[in-house]
């Protein structure tokens, strides 16, 4: 039995072969992130990131703490790692190459996607409320920080 794309729910199924063979240029899809994203949602930008994230997130079905980390690879979303997973707290590392050419100030708002996105598939597995938190000491030392509700 073939199992099910962790995407499907996101993206057309039969879009995603395709799509993961082609070789773009990143300038697109960074110009997307960055500068339509800001113009369009201005300063409620990273809560409706957040809230958009969150909602895709509950779509991808994990089953561990380690779930996220083929999804954010496969849409480009950077390197995921597990840091430390304790009770109801899991904390992850996200690098990505972009991320040492923009500010700590424009990644605070434009992570929050991804923040909301872990926190959804959390919560997902979990079954319970999940939020999560960036913390940043630089754009190379990015930590997401999951709480799952008790």
């Amino acid at each position: 039995m073939k199992e099910k794309d962790q995407l499907a729910a996101l993206l057309p199924p039969q879009t995603i072969p395709y799509a993961e063979r082609m070789n773009m240029p990143y300038l697109g899809y960074h110009l997307l992130r960055e500068t339509l994203t800001s113009t369009l949602l201005g300063d409620s930008e990273n809560h409706i990131l957040y809230w958009i994230g969150k909602n895709m997130g509950r779509q991808i079905p994990i089953q561990s703490a380690t779930g996220p980390i083929m999804p954010f690879i496969r849409l480009g979303l950077g390197q995921l790692d597990v840091v430390e997973e304790t009770g109801q707290t899991i904390v992850y590392s996200l690098t990505h190459s972009i991320f040492s050419y923009q500010s700590i100030e424009r990644l605070g708002f434009s992570l929050s996607f991804e923040a909301g996105i872990i926190a959804g598939m959390i919560e997902q597995w979990k079954e319970r409320e999940a939020f999560s938190k960036i913390e940043m000491d630089s754009p190379s030392d990015i930590r997401i920080c999951v709480q799952v509700a008790s």
